[in-house]
């Protein structure tokens, strides 16, 4: 006979899913806040378009070690330190006043 309790691995599913669609949902964001910091700051596409190159190849290089950082650090410290610094680049966004 089955309790009606949810196995751990499904809860390990459910919230690592939620955080890859937050942080994906977060780093698309720049197409959305386009116009608006334009709008707000007077920036210029260019320059607003030269933070999210930046943001994107920094993406880009990062990305073929985070494998080897996982393996070495252990997955589930390898991805509270991810998303820790996915938070607070997150909110670090938020002070953003000058390019």
């Amino acid at each position: 006979m089955r309790s009606g309790r949810v196995h751990y691995a499904w809860v390990v599913v459910a919230v690592g899913f939620l955080a890859l669609v937050m942080a994906a949902g977060f780093a698309r964001l720049r197409g959305i806040l386009l116009v608006p910091l334009h709008d707000e700051f007077g920036w210029s596409h260019g320059t607003i378009t030269a933070a999210v190159v930046i943001n994107l190849v920094c993406y880009g290089l990062g990305a073929p070690f985070a494998a080897a950082l996982a393996k070495r650090f252990g997955m589930r410290k390898f991805i509270v330190i991810a998303l820790a610094i996915i938070a607070l680049s997150s909110l670090l966004t938020l002070r953003v006043t000058e390019p």
